[in-house]
């Protein structure tokens, strides 16, 4: 049972829509599993009131906030200070309070690379698709170009947020050949490991299109997770390639957002098994 008194602290996940998160979740159990006073709650903000939610929330001293889509470039803008990763990726997705104003981190990244080593996925010398060229994706790439693949194609609905990724991207030293294309042109191309970071849905006939291109043994990581990630998965399942959802992803970039806020390590084990609890 959570206590909530004159002496919480508060933490927040921001989104529009948000009732899908399972942050609220996770953090609450690893921040119960750490001994805080503290509570974690999700809060629809809708993408043109970004700006005032996040001064009404500094001034009211919430100590902590995740951001989920569609707030992760916006705020970037927003925050007073960025770490390095968040400047890498031109985006947030993780606030903590400082009395000057906020301080903008992004952990996606960090949380791809260890879902991918959890999940024995490895990219060196291998052909990536990426879909989506969202935050979550200007987080991901420059982490993903860590592990060598050979190639990282980005796909957007459209082509010049694909190619600004791109153009990122290509500020990391190494040899991997990045490419970008607009969702609606040609598909088909080879690839051996997919990165869905695109809203979750149906997968329609225009990103079908590029799924025809995967390998024999490709494997799809899809960013989306529960009810959200049912019919991508279905999708994959017909075509007899592996997939995994995103909730080790949300799993391990929770928990680097709980380090950066409270300076203590998380529960991986804690939040992963309130991640699987029914109801």
């Amino acid at each position: 049972m959570i206590r909530v008194d004159g002496a919480t602290q508060v933490y927040a996940v921001l989104g529009d829509p948000v009732d899908h998160s399972q942050s609220p979740r996770i953090q609450n159990a690893a921040f119960q599993a750490a001994g805080m006073n503290a509570v974690y709650v999700p809060l629809e903000v809708e993408a043109p009131r970004l700006k005032q939610a996040l001064e009404g929330l500094h001034a009211a001293r919430v100590l902590g906030l995740n951001l989920t889509s569609p707030h992760k470039e916006a705020a970037f803008a927003l925050v007073r200070e960025r770490t390095p990763d968040a400047v890498e990726a031109g985006a947030v997705n993780t606030l903590r309070w400082e009395p000057e104003g906020w301080r903008g981190h992004a952990t996606d990244g960090a949380g791809f690379l260890a879902w991918a080593e959890e999940a024995k996925v490895d990219p060196s010398g291998r052909s990536v698709l990426v879909l989506g060229a969202g935050g979550a994706a200007r987080a991901i790439v420059p982490k993903l170009l860590e592990l060598s693949p050979d190639s990282i194609r980005v796909v957007s609905r459209t082509a010049e947020h694909a190619l600004s990724l791109v153009r990122r991207a290509e500020r990391s030293p190494g040899r991997t050949r990045l490419h970008a294309a607009a969702l609606a042109g040609e598909g088909g191309l080879s690839w051996d490991l997919m990165v869905r970071a695109i809203s979750a849905g149906p997968v329609s006939d225009e990103e079908d299109h590029w799924w025809r291109g995967h390998t024999p043994h490709a494997a799809v990581l899809d960013l989306n997770y529960g009810v959200r990630a049912a019919a991508a998965r279905a999708h994959a399942e017909a075509k007899g390639l592996r997939y995994e959802d995103g909730s080790a992803l949300l799993i391990h970039q929770g928990a680097a957002s709980f380090e950066f806020w409270t300076g203590q390590r998380a529960s991986v084990a804690v939040m992963r098994e309130a991640m699987n609890a029914v109801g």
